[in-house]
């Protein structure tokens, strides 16, 4: 599979070449390599008809039902029901926030950009939801490589801007996923943790694997500004002028106690939760999230 953006780099592109992801506990059908099938018995069993969708293979055509009804259906079977995923990408203000590193939305668009690559490298299906307020971009799940050319494309297109409301885009993915599904949030999980999981139970009752990959800055690590500052807020919210000195150790101590409970609501909720500095190399975050979960870790959180 070959695609150059400034997403998939070619560099990049070649690292990712020696990595592969997994997914416990979601796979509802055969995929190739990685996965067992719960079906027993025969090799391949019908499961049902799908509305064809540019990128799917013209063989898996149902002719017969294209000439009684002159539409175009593919046929699905259970061994060839890879897992799916979505990947939901926040791209409300906050994520528009940028150091020397770069922007938290150019490195989670890279980051889902690769996700993407290495999954549908492998045959699986994946989505892409690129959330604000609301859904405000949709691909719904699919396998080839036309895929990868799609989810490029909105990415590329997408802006970070404006309020946002994870629980509402948590909601909308739920809503259209009649199947299992691995989800996977890239954000900076700036909300409150009641609202985080909220979103994380919901997508539990529905029986979905979650991956929670925040993106962060340094900066909103270590809080590091030492004189008066304007600090503005990204999401409509008025900016204020003050001496960093005097809300330091608030700031820090209640980014450290959101954090803490962000990872205690995960695992309750059976997710996983890492996080990803914008200041490290996308390739060495990316790989050690891989074999932490090749290696049958629950879950961790790749720290500075």
């Amino acid at each position: 599979m070959s695609y150059v953006s400034r997403l998939l780099e070619p560099n990049l592109i070649e690292r990712l070449n020696h990595l592969q992801l997994s997914a416990r506990r979601v796979v509802e059908g055969s995929t190739v390599g990685q996965h067992k099938s719960p079906v027993k018995g025969a090799s391949v069993e019908f499961r049902q008809h799908r509305f064809y969708t540019p990128g799917d293979e013209p063989r898996r055509l149902d002719w017969r039902v294209l000439g009684r009804t002159d539409r175009p259906y593919i046929k699905e079977y259970d061994e060839e029901t890879n897992l799916r995923c979505v990947l939901m990408i926040d791209a409300s203000g906050s994520m528009a926030y940028r150091s020397a590193a770069g922007s938290k939305f150019d490195y989670a668009s890279t980051l889902a950009a690769s996700l993407a690559y290495l999954m549908l490298g492998q045959t699986e299906s994946v989505g892409l939801a690129v959330f604000k307020s609301r859904v405000a971009s949709w691909i719904g799940p699919h396998a080839g490589q036309a895929q990868l050319s799609r989810i490029i494309d909105v990415l590329e297109r997408s802006t970070a801007a404006g309020q946002s409301s994870l629980q509402a885009a948590v909601h909308d993915v739920a809503n259209r996923l009649d199947r299992r599904a691995l989800v996977i949030i890239v954000s900076d999980l700036f909300y409150p943790v009641e609202q985080v999981r909220e979103c994380l139970a919901r997508l539990r009752h529905d029986r979905h694997e979650t991956i929670l990959l925040r993106t962060l800055d340094a900066d909103e690590v270590e809080f590091p500004f030492r004189t008066w500052s304007r600090f503005r807020g990204l999401e409509g919210e008025a900016a204020t002028v003050c001496e960093p000195a005097l809300v330091r150790e608030a700031y820090l101590h209640r980014f450290r106690q959101h954090r803490q409970d962000l990872t205690d609501g995960a695992r309750a909720l059976g997710s996983e939760f890492h996080t990803l500095m914008t200041d490290r190399p996308l390739i060495d975050s990316l790989t050690q999230f891989l074999h932490m979960r090749g290696g049958g870790s629950g879950g961790g959180t790749a720290r500075r």
